[in-house]
This record gives structure tokens, sequence and C-alpha cells, in this order.
């Protein structure tokens, strides 16, 4: 209530006053609050005609065309985690939480619903496109301006602010080989009053999903052994049935209907292929709405821009009913759960399996951006600018489950509306409707995030030196509530002291947090002569315990008009989140044990405890960057910047695979009396050393020819050399507890086993257009290297084409688009192909989730893509 009053009195006052004056000249570029120009800070700008020409349909998708992204949720994985609906931005390779994202050089929340890795980030599908004036990327660490998170660099969407007439887009997109498309709206209006502008604009996206069923080995390994399959604990033998025969000790037993039902027989085990029950896409809608308004007079001027989202992901299938994995932990006896044996068996399956339809787990994603922004014309030479920005991201989940106390009531035969019914797993299709509707639950959340930030920032001259001096207020708040069916209560040391009554989801705990950010900081240009200039900032940031100054130093050195050198060196930190410090919860994960030192090649769907870890500490980096910008010509440009991470304290959660292989009688591993693995739990850590380093190189070429032919082409590439994290190995026995770092190079491999994702070595993307008579006619092509994946590979994996690498991917997207002029008004028609020659995802084997890398590969194979855009 406190922050909403904040934000009326600011407005109001935005909206009485009438004395203001001439409009103070906006910041450059990001990187700079003093208005450096691009070239000096390895800023990468992608303005609006650019954005329009890679022909995307959400703002996550740009992530597609940045050399210097690695490891974005540019789509949803539907088999992990709970954030299907929201979309980052990644820079670096790092992880999410490493690169800070801007909405007109404003901060924005973190979502409340973290990544599957625990991660909080930026939800990007805020943003309306067709409001997108240009994206900023700033490809270096900015914590000495923006503060934390900064690490690997700055993504800044600066929105229309001036836009006059009224555009309207219509664009269609749908897959060639399948049954997907994706329909847009936008409007956007603006209209240029007396010393003020105001915008207007709204975009719509309507998704229709896309089985993964549809698209051939996708899901082939999405195979669980946790179908119907039972294990026999005595000599027994029965007569009659479905499941007459004799039986030994120990001995396994499928359900024998198992592929009437739908399942899948594999040796003595009725295995479920729950793969093909996800989507690949799934059925959303998106609605997004801005508005911006900025006066200006004589001695002071304001703008006020407001973004609203809201994301329905409407059906997200799920499997039928999750393992019954307190069940490998009993006995069923003789009499209970419609058991045909004599002698106890122990279940290994689930309560609705393969014969029955699958479940829908929708979300609800609403979040908004409001800021204004006052700048008062001190003097000629200096400016004050004062601000306020609220945000909020809030996620509402509902996944589908068994209630676990209701299904042991069933087993029991005090299930059902009356307490009188049994639950059959040996013949789940004889299971009343009534008893099935008693058995389910489901798990649901509310995730909330928000801030508000205050910013005054003091710009100034002196002695020719440019000078800005700021200070920057944030509160942050982050609550989840859970239903009282999955609510989870946890001690102070992590331990699990209250699970959810959820057969399989875990759930999480109730958590309602805030903390405050303080920081001051200043910027100080100092032009050394005609050729010879340096930048330097440094901030001082407090949050909560913590403390961290960060200082940056920026030289440029031009020995003609056609060379500039650059180079910089400062440091970069980034706080946990709130998630990563109070939020406990427990997500699925797929796990191989280890036996006898043996790294087995089947997975299990186990629950994986992430138990959130106060006693963690920001994360520091020290970044380096030299580069040069060799203006060639007239027309053409290079651009080559080497450039270097030195990370410490990184903040990552324990891998749950890389854990049990680490040691696999870790107390945190839980097993059953069989020995089978049935959770891992885990936390937050602050990894001792990471080093990144790599190269990027940009070319740009424009030119008009003689018979008017404009051609532009434009190549990025990013080449990562290292990303080094440490491998702890056990030493002697005498020094037990003791462990030798050895960093490892994660470059070029997969990193299954690692607190990270796939880093390829070479990411490079060329953009060709050729312009004439109004048509413009482009090339784009993308390329990501290939890598190789060290995981064990089982018989039937190597049988089935699978190899311990992943292929490189090579897309060419083509098109045309044409322009008319129509009295004075402008119409825009155009055709492309994306991935025109429709290359298939590369195969990658890392069963039980999906057959192809989503943080990298888009499946979907060729798009064709339709749009209409007409501006009066």
């Amino acid at each position: 209530m406190k922050h909403n009053l904040y934000l009326f009195a600011i407005f109001s006052i935005f909206i009485i006053n009438n004395t203001f004056a001439e409009d103070i000249e906006e910041i450059t570029v990001t990187g700079s609050y003093i208005g450096s120009k691009s070239e000096k800070i390895s800023v990468e700008v992608i303005d609006e005609t650019e954005f329009n020409n890679l022909n995307i349909s959400s703002i996550g998708e740009i992530s597609k065309y940045l050399a210097s992204s690695s490891g974005s949720h540019f789509q949803s994985n539907t088999l992990d985690g709970v954030d299907q609906g929201m979309s980052a931005i990644t820079l670096r390779g790092l992880d999410h939480a490493s690169t800070l994202v801007l909405l007109n050089n404003k901060r924005q929340t973190f979502a409340g619903t973290p990544s599957h890795e625990g991660e909080g980030y930026i939800d990007v599908n805020i943003i309306p496109e067709i409001a997108l004036n240009r994206t900023e990327i700033l490809k270096e660490g900015a914590t000495s301006l923006y503060g934390s998170d900064a690490v690997a660099g700055v993504i800044n969407f600066i929105t229309h602010d001036e836009f006059t007439g009224t555009k309207i887009n219509l664009g269609h997109q749908e897959t060639s080989g399948y049954d997907q498309s994706d329909e847009t709206l936008g409007i956007i209006f603006g209209k240029e009053f007396k010393n003020s502008n105001l915008v207007l604009a709204m975009n719509f996206l309507n998704r229709s999903p896309l089985s993964s069923s549809d698209i051939p080995r996708i899901a082939e390994n999405g195979l669980s052994t946790l179908g119907n399959t039972f294990k026999v604990s005595e000599v027994d033998t029965i007569l009659v049935g479905d499941y007459a025969g004799a039986y030994t000790s120990g001995q396994w037993v499928p359900d024998p209907n198992c592929e009437l039902n739908g399942g899948v027989l594999v040796g003595s085990f009725c295995k479920f292929l729950y793969g093909t029950r996800f989507n690949i896409v799934n059925d959303e809608d998106h609605k997004k709405f801005y508005l911006s308004f900025k006066k200006s007079n004589e001695n002071l001027s304001y703008k006020i821009k407001a973004i609203a989202a809201n994301i329905d992901v409407n059906d997200n299938p799920q499997s039928p009913s999750y393992p019954a994995l307190s069940f490998m932990s009993r006995k069923i006896q003789q009499g209970q759960g419609g058991s045909p044996f004599n002698v106890p068996v122990t279940w290994y399956g689930r309560p609705l399996g393969s014969a029955f339809p699958s479940p829908l787990s929708p979300k609800k994603i609403d979040q908004y951006h409001i800021s204004g922004v006052v700048n008062f014309n001190i003097s000629d030479n200096s400016d004050l600018e004062l601000s306020i920005t609220h945000s909020k991201h809030e996620n509402f989940h509902n996944r589908p489950d068994t209630i676990n106390s209701r299904m042991e009531n069933a087993i029991v035969g005090s299930g059902g509306s009356n307490g009188n019914q049994t639950w059959n797993i040996f013949e789940p299709l004889s299971n009343s409707d009534d008893l099935i509707q008693y058995i389910k639950g489901s798990e649901q959340s509310l995730r909330t995030g928000k801030l508000t930030s205050l910013d005054a920032i003091l710009r100034t001259r002196i002695n020719e030196n440019n000078l800005a001096i700021g200070i920057q207020l944030n509160n942050e708040s982050l609550d989840v509530t859970y239903n009282e069916l999955a609510r989870s209560e946890f001690d102070q040391t992590g331990n699990l002291i209250k699970g959810a009554d959820l057969l399989f989801l875990g759930g999480g705990k109730n958590i309602s947090s805030d903390r405050d950010k303080k920081a001051i900081f200043i910027e100080v240009e100092k032009i050394l002569s005609k050729s010879f200039d340096l930048l330097f900032a440094t901030r001082y940031e407090k949050v909560e315990n913590n403390s961290s100054l960060d200082p940056k130093l920026s030289l440029n050195f031009r020995p003609n008009d056609n060379l500039l050198l650059r180079g910089s060196v400062g440091t970069s930190f980034s706080t946990p989140s709130m998630a990563q410090l109070y939020s406990s919860e427990i997500a699925l994960g797929g796990v191989r044990d280890v036996i006898n030192g043996v790294e087995q090649s089947s997975s299990l769907f186990v629950r994986v405890i992430q138990v959130g870890n106060p006693n963690l500490k920001p994360a520091t980096s020290t970044n380096t960057n030299l580069g040069l910008l060799w203006e060639i010509n007239d027309d053409a440009s290079l651009s080559i910047d080497l450039w270097n991470i030195h990370y410490k304290d990184r903040l990552e959660l324990e891998d749950a695979q890389a854990k049990i292989i680490e040691n696999s009688n870790n107390p945190d591993i839980q097993r059953n009396e069989y020995g089978d693995i049935t959770a891992v739990s885990t936390t937050f850590f602050n990894e001792e050393k990471t080093k990144v380093k790599g190269i990027d190189v940009s070319f740009d070429y424009k030119k008009t020819l003689a018979n008017g032919i404009l051609l532009d082409l434009g190549i990025n590439a990013t080449h990562l050399f290292e990303f080094l994290t440490p491998e702890h190995e056990e030493e002697e026995e005498d020094h037990e507890g003791e462990h030798e770092d050895h960093m490892v190079n994660r470059v070029g491999k997969f990193n299954y086993n690692a607190h990270t994702h796939s880093l390829p070595r070479l990411r490079l993307n060329t953009f060709f257009g050729l312009s004439h008579n109004g048509i413009r006619y482009s090339v784009n092509a993308r390329y990501l290297d290939g890598y190789k994946n060290l995981r064990p590979l089982p018989t039937a994996a190597i049988s089935s084409g699978y190899e311990n690498k992943v292929d490189s991917f090579l897309v060419f997207d083509i098109g045309a688009r044409k322009t008319f002029d129509i009295d004075n008004n402008i119409l825009e028609l155009g055709l492309h192909l994306m991935n025109a020659f429709d290359e298939s995802a590369p195969l990658l084997y890392d069963a039980p989730d999906f057959s192809f890398d989503t943080r990298l590969h888009d499946p979907r194979g060729r798009l064709i893509n339709l749009s209409l855009e007409y501006q009066f």
C-alpha cells in the first residue's frame, strides 16, 4: 500500500504540473549515464527494422539470433519445471541471474517462479513487440552503474515514446510439417500534442499446441520403468485370472494386459511412455498493453510508461498420474489393492497409467511495469533525473497429482465418496469413476515477485569532464503460497518435517520475504585528447548484511579516424535471489544410479528436493574486455572484442545427477529398502570459481549501388575458448573431507553432469538483405557448433542411432517483403520461410527428457511466416 501511495503522489504531481522545460537529452546508449557512444563500450543495437526482419512471434526468440546468447529460455521445456509461458535471455552461457534485463533503463522484478535450475530471472514476455523501438545489448559487466546481476552484461529494451500515426501488424506463422501456428495482432497509436507525446499499443498472440507425439523420435526416451510392474516377495502360485502362473521369490511380474492398455513391455517390466503425453508447444494466449506519455517545457520534463501483460497457458498436458514412489518402500499385502497374489508384493507403478487420458496443468501469468521519470534542467550543463518504478510478476500454477492419504485409504478398501471402495492396482481399468475422482488432487501455488525502485541521477560537466552521480533505493519482495495439499515444511537444517499430501509432487513451503537494497554510484568521462579518453565508474551497493564496491575503468584510443581501440576492466557482483535464499520446493528430475562405481544408463524420475540456503554469499567477478572497431570505409566496419570473466562464488543449484556420481552413498540421496533412489536433496551453493573466456566478432556492410539496389550484410559470431568450473575429486584417505580442485573446460560439451548447460564452441549468425523497387529480399543463416555428450549410452540407444555427440545445426531463413505507398500510407506484405530447408533439431540422448536440446534447438522444422503491416 505504501508503494502505491508513492506512485499515486508522484504521478499526480506529473499530471497537474504545467511549467516544464525543454526536453532533457536522453541517455545515448546502455552502459553509460552520461551519453558515451556505443562504439566505446561494446554495445550491440538492434533497431526496430532489424527486429522486424527477424520475423519472430515473441521477444524471447530474439536469443536465437544473438551470438552472445547461450542457455536462454526461448521455448518451454514442458517436462521440466513450472515456468512454461515464461521466457528469459542469457548472455555468455552463465546463469539467468547473471544477465540484467532493463525496461527503458529501469529495473524489472524477478519472476516469483524460478527456472527449473532454481535461478531467479526476469520474464521478457512482458514486452509488447509492436511497441519495441530498439534493443541494446551491453556485452560486458556493468555492476558499476546498474548494480547486482549485471555480470555477463545488460539487455535493455527501449519502447516507443515519440511514435506518431497508427500502425497495424498482422502475422500468421505455421509449421510446414505439423499442425501448429502462431497468430499475432499488434496495434500502435501515437499522437504529438503541444510539447507532449502520447503512445498507446497492444499486442496479442494466439499460439496453438504442438504435441511431442507429432514429431518422430523427439519423445521416445520419455519412458518410465514405473508403469505397472510387481515384485513377488516369496514363492507363489495363482491358479486363475490374468495373473495365473507360478512365481519365484524376487520375480518381476509385468501387467499381463500391459500392451493392451497402451503400455510398453520391455523384458519383465511394463513401462509407461509418458514423453508423448507432453507438448513441445503449449496452447497459449498472450495479451500485452502499453502506454507512454511524455511532456516537456522550459525547465522540466516528465514521462510515464506503463506495460501490462497477461499470459495464459491453456493446456500443458501431463502424465495421467505420477509414480507411486512411497509404495516402492512397502509391501502390498494379500487382499489389498485387488491383489491376486497370496504373498506380499512390491508395486512399481502409478495409479493412472497409459490407459488413461492426460490431465492439464494450466498457468496464468500476470505482470506489469510502471515507471515515472522527471527531468529538471538545472543549468545549461546540469540536469537532475528523479524516477520511481514499480513492477510485479504473478504466476498461478495448477499441477495435477494423486492425493496420497486418499490413495492409502483406497488401497485398503476405504476409498470413494462413501469410503467403501478398493483401488485395484492390478486391473486399473476396473476402478470406478467415483474412485478415480476421489484420489485426484493437485499442487496449486501462487508466486509473486515485486520490485520498487527509486532513482536519482545528477548529470553535469566540470572542467570539460562529464559527470554523473546517482543513488538507487530498491525494495523487493517474494511471496509463495501453496494449497494445503501441497504445503511442505522444513526445519532449520533443510530437513523435511511435513510433506505434501501428494503421491509424487512434493509441493513446497509458504514464504513471504522482502529486502532492501541501497546504492550510490558515480561516472566520470575524461577527454584527455582528441584521440584518447577514459570512462570511470564505481558503485557501492548494500543488500541487507552484504555490500560491494565495484569500480570499472574503460579506455578508448583512436590512432586515426578509422580505428578505435577500446579496453575495460571492472568488477561485478550478483546477489542471491530470494528464492535461492528462502524458498524450498520439490521438483521432478530424471537421474541415473551409480552401482559399484558404474553410472547406469537407465533413468528414473524421482523427487528432487530444492532447499534454499540463507547462508549464500553474493557472487563476484572481474571482467576484462579488449577490442577494436575498424571503420574499413564508408560502407563497412569490423568489430572484435576479446573478453574474460573471472567469477568467484557463482550461485548454483546442486545437480542431482552430479551429486549421485560424486558419492552414491551421500545421505542426501534417499533410497527404499531395495536400494532404489526415491529422492535427492539439493541446495544452492557458491561454486568456488568459474572462468569464462571468448571472442566476439561483428562485421557490417551496407552499400547503395548505382542502379539503386541497397545491399546490407551483418555477421555476428561468438567463439568460446574456456568455461572452466571446478571438478572435485577425493584425495587420499588421510585427507578425508578435503578436495583438490581441478578446473574442467565445459566448452563443447552437453554438461549433463555439471552445474551448467550446453556450451557450443561457436555460434554464428549472418543477415543479408537486398532492397530494390520497394522489395527487400533477405537470407539469414544461423549456425550452432556441434558438441559432445559424454553421458553413458545404453546399447539400445546406440542401436537407435544415438551418439556421444550432438551435430552442428545450420538453418537458413529466406524471405521477401514488399512495400506499397498508398496515398502516403505504407502497406508492407511479407513472406518468409524460417528454417527454409526444414532441418530437424540434432538428436540428443538425454533420457528421460526430450531427444533435443531445449536450450539451443527449435524442433518445429520449417516455419512459414506471413505478415501484413499497414501504417497511416
